[in-house]
């Protein structure tokens, strides 16, 4: 393949035509995204330029007219040209001594007047790129000299430009990433490259976008207001669906930008305590050691749970990235902390210990079925006072000894209940043991026993899977009812089940022929003032049949 066909251009192209091509096809072969293509480009370029050089030479010896025949002689001959640099050269080399960006118009002057501008400007290009150091300096050259512009000089070399560029590329990178940690000189670096004139051009704009949300999406540390100022600088937030900044990076960054302000809300709630989400905020993205998060944790209710839960889901489906940087978010940090304290066990132990006494100790010797219930009902009432006290003071010590009840329930556990999972035996066990003393101080042997039996049976039904589906629905049912319906249907239903009590304590078996007769049996039983008492023993018939009316009978 030939130089003009990768080209694209005729043998008889010219000097300016082959830099025009070049140019056009720069843009599709750039040195950092297509390497190959830009030293197949690039080889070629330069075949091309040298082959337009040999034409012109030819052109211009074959327009010369012919030789006239002189006879011979002899001629002196011809001194050797000069092999050190040329007086030009010198001077450009003096202008270039200690040069840098503060004297660069000066010198620049002074080769303008010793006439060796061209030699100063290949010189002080060969110095930019021998030294490390000089962004400035070469920043400066391109705004006097048009480096790196269409209005540069011609002569220079191309690939000593395109060295310049990458190493203007190099530099301009390393200084936006060493501004990351200061935001405002990262912005005013982003400044100075905007206003750079080598990076006017349609391709370098492209560059900068992509290398300045390349510094962001890497910087490790995010500023949202360093974002916006860039933005606003850049115009990648303008109206429309198409932005300056290129994809990926641009939906990255406004990824990360959606991600700070998630996470900035999240820091502002955890300093309220006033409801369910500044609680599992504080639970997730607050900066708690263990005691912290565990004595949160005895605070919180099924609500404030659920907002954890509502919160994780939220992080894992929109911000699955925060689950990286912030691995105490995992639920197995969490969700061990939630309790499960059974809702109806101790109240129906309670209420059945209550019954149990009120059967034995007052309906039974003789007192009413009205009495018994009252009664059974305020031993019930004071019971569960006593019984929300114990807990209450068993919750507040197992805060301070929190590492031993974990320590007792990991070893012993499994021994102490027959529930699953196992309870904590300070604070879930304590106050149900003593509350269970108290009720055998008060009712003796057998109302503790009754206490402790319907505990024992809820327990080993805790294990069965029926059981567990049944206490998730009368959970949720407890959640979701309001308090005053709950109310409602328990005296709904304790009202009609005292009723019936009643009625079942107050019946009584009938004997035989007592309050079934027929009409002449009641009738004489209803004359208990007469002479001659209603007659006993009579058969069926006897009493059904007809008789006279005595004379002188009332």
């Amino acid at each position: 393949m030939t130089c003009w066909v990768v080209l694209g251009l005729p043998e008889d192209a010219d000097k300016r035509s082959i830099k025009r091509q070049y140019a056009s096809l720069l843009k599709q072969h750039r040195p950092d995204e297509d390497p190959e293509g830009f030293q197949r480009l690039r080889e070629a370029y330069e075949q091309a330029l040298e082959w337009a050089d040999w034409q012109q030479d030819v052109a211009v010896d074959e327009e010369q007219p012919a030789p006239i025949e002189l006879p011979l002689m002899e001629l002196p001959t011809p001194r050797q040209a000069p092999t050190g640099p040329s007086p030009s050269q010198r001077l450009a080399a003096q202008c270039l001594e200690a040069i840098d960006a503060t004297n660069l118009a000066s010198r620049l002057t002074q080769a303008r007047l010793y006439a060796c501008e061209r030699e100063f400007e290949h010189g002080l290009l060969e110095f930019c790129l021998a030294q490390e150091d000089t962004y400035d300096l070469a920043e400066a050259a391109i705004a006097q000299l048009h480096w790196l512009t269409p209005w540069q000089r011609e002569d220079l070399p191309s690939a000593a430009t395109e060295q310049l560029r990458g190493r203007l590329m190099d530099l301009a990178w390393s200084r936006l990433t060493g501004a990351w940690h200061d935001s405002q000189r990262f912005l005013d670096v982003a400044r100075q490259l905007d206003a750079s004139p080598w990076l006017q051009t349609l391709d370098a704009r492209q560059w900068l976008n992509r290398c300045l949300a390349m510094a962001l999406l890497q910087a490790p540390t995010w500023s949202e207001q360093l974002f916006d100022a860039i933005c606003a600088q850049q115009g990648w937030k303008q109206t429309g669906h198409h932005s300056p900044c290129p994809e990926p990076w641009w939906s990255q960054l406004l990824a990360r930008s959606h991600c700070a302000t998630f996470l900035a809300q999240q820091a502002r709630l955890t300093q309220f305590f006033d409801s369910s989400e500044s609680q599992a905020s504080r639970m997730l993205f607050g900066s708690l050691d263990e005691d912290a998060r565990v004595r949160l944790s005895m605070t919180f209710s099924a609500a404030d749970w659920d907002a954890c839960d509502t919160l994780y889901r939220t992080v894992q489906l929109r911000y699955p990235q925060i689950l990286h940087e912030k691995p105490q978010l995992s639920p197995d940090n969490w969700r061990a902390l939630r309790r499960q304290p059974p809702i109806l066990a101790v109240p129906l132990a309670i209420l059945g210990t209550s019954i149990c006494m009120s059967w034995l100790y007052e309906y039974r010797l003789g007192g009413s079925f009205y009495t018994s219930v009252i009664d059974m009902l305020l031993r019930a009432l004071l019971l569960g006072v006593v019984g929300w006290g114990l807990h209450a003071v068993c919750k507040k010590l197992s805060r301070k000894a929190w590492r031993l009840d974990d320590w007792i329930n990991v070893r012993y556990g499994r021994w102490l209940s027959l529930r699953r999972p196992s309870p904590l035996p300070i604070r879930e066990n304590l106050w149900v043991a003593l509350l269970g003393g108290l009720i055998y101080v008060a009712g003796g042997l057998p109302g503790a026993a009754t206490y402790f039996a319907i505990l024992g049976v809820l327990g080993a039904l805790s294990r069965r899977a029926p059981f567990e589906r049944g206490k998730s629905i009368l959970t949720r049912l407890y959640d979701r009812v309001p308090g005053d319906v709950l109310i409602g249907l328990f005296l709904g239903m304790l009202v009609p089940m005292v009723l019936l009590g009643n009625t079942w304590a107050n019946g009584v078996y009938l004997g035989k022929n007592e309050g079934l007769q027929v009409w002449p049996q009641r009738i004489c039983a209803a004359r208990e003032s007469t002479a001659s008492p209603c007659p006993a023993g009579l058969s069926a018939t006897q009493w059904q049949a007809f008789k006279e009316p005595q004379v002188n009978q009332p």
